[in-house]
């Protein structure tokens, strides 16, 4: 456990209908009767979590605690790369990537007892430019997919809201033209999907790159060939589910420190943690041991859901 130093929470208070907000302020009240100092901070406006998280390094906090999802963790990241300060989650997203990736129950009261419990480790994190990314940056069908999951155009959230929206977006689209470069050489091809993994999935847990580890200095990426058939489309985007998509024969994974898209055919948007990232021409590359952040150790785990009382979430 992380001691000697206050924490900082950040959440967001309209998230979940208020249900963030109410998370945050009792899982604070947890850590303080177990005699952890913490100090809540709301993100009253898109952006905030960055200076928040900022200042929190500045009084040298000893963590930054994220009571929300992949779209808030994006935004404490810039401040909390190469510094001691190291990010604990309580998940409360709709897609909770990193948490899964790191085995961060999304029960609150367990995921508490783990920041009690758990301890710092380093990660590597994705970078494009000054941006950065923790889980997955997806070009072609799935930056488009969770570029309507972000606008709130799909009728569902999570896993399942992105599933129908996948299915309804098929429909009209075109795949784009793109020449991939990186440590596996070069590629010049019109592609369905291109996902560049630090982690193993996205979309609230689609396991499009299961050999995917933030510890391991490079990305897997995960490349579906451009022009199959609708009803090999259907037929394959489920298997993302599980990771069974892998051992198509239109599926490439491949391995680099560093992916360069260029399209053949206009700009074409890169989404990553829930987020817009960066249009083509961009150039993402591995930075190792980036950021510090409290994982679970096994005993850990089980001490964390030993606590939880029956219904608990």
């Amino acid at each position: 456990m992380l001691v000697n130093s206050p924490w900082t929470l950040i959440a967001n208070p309209r998230a979940g209908r208020g249900r963030c907000l109410r998370v945050a302020q009792a899982s604070a009240t947890r850590l303080r009767q177990a005699g952890q100092e913490v100090i809540v901070r709301l993100t009253e406006y898109r952006g905030l979590g960055t200076e928040l998280a900022a200042e929190a390094v500045r009084a040298r906090h000893n963590a930054v605690i994220v009571c929300g999802g992949d779209g808030t963790i994006a935004e404490v990241l810039p401040s909390l790369v190469h510094q001691q300060t190291a990010l604990g989650l309580i998940p409360q997203g709709t897609g909770n990537d990193l948490a899964r990736a790191l085995n961060i129950p999304r029960a609150p009261v367990a995921a508490v007892r783990l920041l009690q419990d758990g301890t710092p480790i380093t990660m590597d994190l994705g970078r494009c430019g000054d941006r950065w990314f923790a889980t997955v940056a997806a070009f072609g069908f799935d930056a488009q997919v969770s570029q309507i999951m972000e606008r709130g155009d799909a009728p569902l959230s999570g896993t399942a809201g992105y599933l129908l929206a996948s299915l309804r977006h098929l429909r009209t689209y075109v795949p784009p033209r793109v020449h991939l470069s990186g440590d596996f050489g070069e590629v010049r091809q019109e592609v369905f999907l291109a996902a560049v993994a630090n982690t193993c999935s996205y979309g609230g847990g689609l396991r499009i790159a299961p050999g995917a580890r933030p510890d391991d200095g490079s990305f897997e990426v995960c490349l579906v060939d451009g022009g199959l058939s609708t009803t090999t489309l259907l037929s394959l985007i489920p298997r993302i589910l599980w990771g069974g998509h892998v051992n198509h024969p239109s599926v490439r994974i491949l391995r680099t420190r560093r992916i360069h898209f260029e399209s053949l055919d206009g700009q074409h948007l890169l989404h990553a943690d829930g987020e817009p990232l960066a249009t083509t021409p961009a150039t993402l590359q591995i930075e190792t041991r980036a950021l510090r952040v409290i994982r679970p150790t096994a005993a850990a785990i089980v001490k964390a859901y030993d606590v939880l009382p029956a219904g608990a979430g």
